[in-house]
């Protein structure tokens, strides 16, 4: 009869670690892959919470072309300060087939003549695509990777002058 007992608990610790087991492959299916995308690094800004804003995780790419705009109207092309005169040369530069989409990252505050002013560097250059960077109102899982989100737009073509 001990033996019946003692049969019983070692079946039953048996299946404590298969369950355990079981447990643990569960978590690390789950976990991040080592393939994940590392953010990239640049200036911080309080971007402005929307709506409407999908996930774009190709602004996290290490080639991303990135404008900010900070709260006093300052800008960068990635994490390099930029000068409003030289920024259309330098998307050109940056953008020479006008398949890459430009992402705006503003700050909230920034005056909305700056953010003006790298559209129209945008169009001068001749970039294919805009995206605003923005956030959702929303309160973020602690340890979560939280992928950018922004708003696509569609630069206007300039038509041909018009005769006079």
């Amino acid at each position: 009869m001990n033996s019946l007992r003692t049969s019983d608990l070692a079946r039953l610790k048996d299946r404590a670690w298969s369950a355990a087991f079981v447990v643990l492959l569960t978590m690390m299916s789950a976990a991040p892959r080592s393939n994940a995308q590392a953010l990239q690094k640049g200036i911080s800004v309080k971007l402005a919470p929307t709506s409407s804003a999908v996930a774009v995780p190709d602004a996290d790419k290490p080639d991303a072309l990135i404008i900010t705009v900070t709260d006093t109207g300052k800008l960068y092309l990635g994490t390099d300060p930029i000068t409003p005169d030289t920024l259309a040369e330098k998307l050109k530069a940056r953008a020479p087939r006008h398949t890459q989409t430009l992402y705006i990252k503003a700050d909230a505050r920034a005056p909305y003549a700056c953010v003006l002013k790298v559209l129209d560097a945008a169009h001068t250059a001749g970039v294919g695509g805009v995206t605003l960077l923005t956030t959702r109102p929303k309160t973020a899982q602690v340890g979560a990777l939280v992928l950018p989100e922004g708003i696509e737009m569609e630069m206007a073509r300039r038509s041909p002058a018009a005769p006079k």
